[in-house]
């Protein structure tokens, strides 16, 4: 008769471990605050990290607050990372999407000016010539895709990049951040179960775990810009 018993507690135990689960990690929430009024937001392509094939080494992001491994990210990948983020934000008519090849040609006459432009000094530049209130810039440190299926897998998805928002005006970084993630078998870490109750219960791709960064990133932007 005990086993049944056992049996009947086991879901219980799962379900209060997962709502003091959900409790300790709202907890955690960052602290959002309202950010100033931004009439129009420019959002450049994502930057990568590494460019060079075979590279790997720790990297500040452009805020200086953390410091990621970075790895090569190919050209195609920055660019499909793009389209996710360039999905996300074009809804609002505040964000105003800026083409690589604004970005390069815009860089050219940067550099022209003053070679050793640091990066903060250039998106500012950026603003400027492009008439916006603010920048938000990305940066994809690492964008490695599974080795297997949705449902077994060698090797899971792995992505890194950092996001800020630079106002033009004093270079101040308004808003900045950061998503560093390898997916993990739920099994593993039973705190991942937010994750694949939105997911569900797969293995994904490295463009959709970018999505899914993306998309929460985002969805605090907003709320700090309503």
């Amino acid at each position: 008769m005990k086993e049944p018993k056992r049996a009947k507690l086991l879901p219980l135990l799962m379900l209060a471990f997962f709502l003091c689960a959900g409790c300790w990690m709202n907890v955690g929430k960052r602290q959002l605050t309202k950010l100033p009024k931004l009439n129009k937001i420019a959002v450049l392509p994502m930057d990568r990290a590494s460019s060079k094939p075979a590279s790997e080494r720790p990297t500040c992001n452009i805020s200086g607050k953390s410091t990621v491994t970075s790895y090569y990210v190919t050209p195609e990948a920055a660019e499909r990372v793009s389209k996710i983020l360039y999905s996300l934000v074009l809804k609002d008519p505040r964000f105003k999407k800026v083409t690589q090849g604004q970005c390069l040609g815009l860089l050219n006459s940067i550099l022209q000016k003053n070679v050793k432009s640091s990066e903060l000094r250039i998106l500012r530049s950026f603003g400027k010539d492009l008439d916006a209130d603010a920048i938000l810039y990305g940066k994809l440190y690492r964008f490695r895709e599974r080795i297997g299926s949705p449902y077994a897998v060698k090797t899971p998805a792995s992505v890194a990049f950092s996001l800020i928002l630079v106002r033009v005006a004093d270079g101040a970084v308004l808003w900045r951040y950061s998503f560093d993630q390898t997916q993990e078998a739920l099994t593993s870490n039973l705190l991942n179960w937010r994750f694949y109750k939105e997911q569900g219960m797969r293995w994904v791709t490295a463009e959709e775990l970018a999505a899914y960064g993306l998309e929460q990133a985002v969805k605090e932007l907003e709320q700090m810009l309503s």
